[in-house]
This record gives structure tokens, sequence and C-alpha cells, in this order.
């Protein structure tokens, strides 16, 4: 169930996104065994950035766990709440860009932006305008200290 919840991600997720997207069916402790026993089994993969772990899907796997998704009609639920935790999320770094904790707000960013991406196009498509408003502005103020202008072009979408 997690990896098949985990397929939402692009390129990579933290321990607090998958704890978010699995739902309430697991507890934070829960998931991170859950993440240690697909690690090991080379279903998850692991990497070490800005001292803080990383994990992620080979895209095969990734595939085969989306279809997990569709199959059992899933796949609805788990893109609107990680669509949700990154509009959250992205809220939460922008009030903190312009003060001592900005380059935490925009390394945040940086290592985040494919999954604001596919965030902000589910919630677009899928007509959650509150959602998609949110990624969209606040990914373009913290997009526009890093130079890096994708998400403008989602503010004026």
């Amino acid at each position: 169930m997690l990896l098949n919840r985990c397929s939402v991600f692009a390129d990579g997720f933290d321990p607090a996104a998958a704890s978010y997207v699995a739902g309430d069916d697991l507890d934070e402790y829960a998931v991170l065994d859950l993440l240690d026993s697909l690690v090991r089994k080379s279903l998850v993969t692991t990497d070490r950035l800005n001292g803080h772990i990383r994990f992620g899907l080979l895209e095969t796997i990734r595939q085969f766990a989306e279809d997990q998704l569709v199959t059992a009609e899933r796949l609805e639920p788990v893109r609107r709440r990680h669509a949700s935790y990154f509009a959250d999320r992205t809220t939460s770094n922008f009030n903190v860009w312009d003060g001592p904790d900005q380059r935490t707000a925009l390394d945040w960013f940086d290592v985040e932006l494919a999954n604001l991406r596919v965030a902000f196009q589910w919630s677009a498509d899928s007509g959650d305008l509150i959602a998609a408003s949110a990624i969209a502005a606040h990914a373009a103020i913290l997009g526009w200290q890093l130079q890096s202008w994708e998400p403008v072009s989602w503010a004026e979408e």
C-alpha cells in the first residue's frame, strides 16, 4: 500500500511527505518501518541530501505501483493528498522565505520542484483551484529567488 501511494511522487520524497500521503492508516513510525523494509527489498532507493534522507522509486517500479493505484481506484485520493501536502508546504515555506530561514525555504523549493509541478498540474486539471493557486503563487515567489521561472507560467495558467 505504501509503495503504491508513494508512486505519486516525482523525483523523490522525504519521510514527512510519505507519512502525509500514506494517510491516516499509518503513523510516522509505521511509515518509517515500511520504508526501511522497502529499501531492504530494493523497491525504494535512498539518497542523502543536505544531511537529510530522501527516498525515491525507480521509474519502472513507480509506474507499476501507480498502475496498482489505478486498478484499485485509489489514484485520485492519493493525488489529492499529494497536492494538499505540497500546497501546505509551499505556503509554509513562503511564510519563512523573507527571514532567517530563507535558505531553508529556497533549498526546499529547489529539491521539490518536480513534486510541485506534478501537484500543481493535478490540482489545476482536477479543478482544485485553491491548491493550484497556492502552489503557483508561492512557488513563483520562491522560484524567482533562484531564477527558476517555470512557476511563473503556472501562475499565469
